[in-house]
């Protein structure tokens, strides 16, 4: 057998072989005319290959070939599809030598991609693609089924958050009062088990209310302009009685290199670091807790990444403790959980929380020697007034020794006036439980016509006012208020409502409101936020440089370092 004859019989063989094998496979010349074409190839796109062994341009075969297929497709309107306009797209894909995805006249996806060859002839292969779009078509319906269970989940939540909260404020709110009266040893641990259980519940449902919403991908961070010195100041306030009560030490410094005013979200940088103080608080038994704020440039001019150490001399944790740590439900052991009890979402959340605001939650800790965690957040750097430099004052810090912060601007709130609004009898008793104590004296509103009347009737210096009411509810009623035009209209006025779903606060104070407390209604929250709208803006005086807390950081450093070696 001659060679010619071998190379012959191998193409023939070549060319039996390729008609088939799964693909698609066709060959045309540089005009588009069929050169070649496999069995597989014909039975994906049979008319078109027809009309161009029968001798129709490209053009022609491809919108004859697409008529045929569309005329037979139920439903399809002749009169009101462009045909040729639709083949003509098909060519200049086909010219361009790109992928095209088409249907066929049996109802198959079928994605064919034809690429020149250096001769300039063209290679067309096809596959049929009909399982992957079917299996595509099933994913995005499950898609939308997930989509629509997660959004009836968050509705869910949401409305049983309302109607929990509302018995949960009746609960809370008469227990604290209760707990100022005078009370027998035995009656006092009855009102504390009651608030204990009820802060536990409220907490559980504040938590999976925010793991399901960052499931669900709804949770946003909402910046806003607001002074971090402030935050940090309140943070020590808040917590001073907490470790005074346990004989620890609590202190909390801020770099004088961070800017006072910045644009973040306050209340889930607030959450963040509660989270982590409660914790230090709760798990140290001796000694104390340091929290220490720096910041460094991004590399975004615009933005600063801020830097808060929460250092503890507490019980610690092994290596393999950490690992479980930022996981759902879960804490550093079992005997953890029963020692000192909780749900195990606080660190998970806040984790889930910092990285949401561009950076994270790390720990270093040895057992028996404390833990240090470190929260990084970004925030937007803004203009900064020109503030008086406060004088020096010689101060001395000792580990044991607690000095209370001095607050330059404390209210004094005895004699004003609240107008509690709130078509529920006990609510209004809880608030004005809570409200007279202070020295205020309370009127009350079942309704927002009443408030109206009210206000038009007496001088009134605050409105705490109930969101979901009969008739005419708050947001109605705030409403009315601004623009009634009269000396009452810009009074301060406070959200009070059960609604405590992410981004809440942020809806009623675009709405006008002054300020915003959720239901159960916290005593001490309710006193910071009345007496920040009664108060007169302050300026922020800068924070003098003190060795001492130089000397602090540096050493929260050094303990970084020593614990992660």
């Amino acid at each position: 057998m001659s060679q010619k004859n071998k190379l012959n019989l191998s193409l023939e063989q070549l060319l039996e072989a390729l008609s088939h094998v799964d693909n698609g496979l066709a060959l045309h010349a540089s005009d588009f005319s069929l050169l070649y074409v496999n069995s597989t190839a014909r039975t994906h796109f049979p008319e078109f290959y027809r009309l161009l062994e029968a001798g129709q341009s490209l053009e022609d075969a491809m919108c004859n070939s697409a008529r045929s297929i569309l005329e037979n497709s139920p439903g399809f309107d002749t009169d009101k599809f462009d045909v040729r306009a639709y083949s003509q797209n098909l060519v200049d894909q086909v010219r361009s030598f790109s992928t095209v995805d088409v249907d066929t006249i049996d109802g198959k996806s079928i994605k064919a991609t034809f690429s020149q060859l250096p001769d300039g002839t063209v290679l067309c292969i096809s596959s049929d693609i009909s399982d992957v779009r079917k299996q595509e078509r099933k994913l995005r319906h499950a898609k939308r089924e997930a989509q629509a269970a997660s959004q009836a989940k968050s509705e869910f939540l949401a409305s049983m958050s309302h109607e929990i909260r509302t018995p949960l404020n009746g609960i809370l709110g008469m227990a604290q009062a209760l707990g100022h009266r005078p009370l027998q040893a035995e009656e006092r641990e009855m009102v504390d088990a009651i608030l204990d259980c009820s802060k536990s519940l409220m907490t559980l449902l504040n938590d999976i209310l925010d793991l399901s919403k960052i499931e669900a991908g709804k949770l946003e961070i909402a910046p806003i302009t607001d002074d971090f010195r402030h935050k940090m100041k309140r943070t020590e306030r808040f917590y001073r009685p907490r470790a005074d009560e346990k004989g620890l030490f609590l202190r909390v410094i801020v770099d004088k290199n961070i800017p006072s005013l910045m644009e973040f979200d306050p209340v889930r940088f607030r959450q963040c670091v509660d989270n982590l103080v409660s914790n230090a608080l709760k798990f140290t038994a001796t000694g104390g807790v340091i929290v220490a704020a720096t910041c460094e440039d991004c590399s975004d001019p615009e933005r600063v990444r801020l830097k808060i150490h929460v250092s503890d001399t507490g019980i610690g944790m092994t290596e393999a403790q950490i690992a479980n740590l930022f996981q759902n439900f879960q804490q550093a052991d079992a005997s953890t959980t029963r020692t000192f009890g909780g749900t195990g979402l606080g660190l998970s959340i806040a984790r889930k929380l910092a990285r949401l605001m561009g950076g994270d939650i790390t720990v270093v800790s040895k057992p028996d020697k404390g833990s240090i965690f470190t929260f990084t957040m970004e925030a937007g750097r803004i203009a900064q007034p020109e503030l008086p430099v406060e004088e020096p004052k010689p101060t001395m810090f000792t580990p044991h020794l607690v000095v209370p912060a001095k607050d330059e601007h404390v209210v004094d709130l005895r004699g004003k006036t609240a107008l509690v609004v709130d078509d529920n009898r006990i609510n209004r008793r809880v608030a004005r439980l809570f409200v007279e104590p202070m020295g205020l004296n309370v009127v009350e509103a079942g309704s927002g016509h009443e408030a109206l009347e009210v206000l038009g009737k007496m001088a009134v210096d605050i409105v705490l006012l109930d969101i979901h009411m009969p008739e005419m509810d708050g947001p109605a009623t705030l409403a009315r208020i601004r623009a009634s035009g009269e000396s009452w209209a810009n009074v301060p006025t406070i959200a009070l409502t059960a609604d405590a779903m992410a981004g809440d606060r942020e809806r009623y104070i675009q709405m006008g409101m002054s300020d915003y407390v959720s239901k159960p209604i916290d005593e001490r929250q309710l006193m910071t936020v009345l007496t920040r709208c009664l108060s007169a803006v302050a300026p922020e005086v800068a924070l003098r440089r003190n060795r001492e807390d130089d000397d602090m950081m540096r050493e929260i450093d050094s303990l970084i370092k020593k614990m992660s070696a």
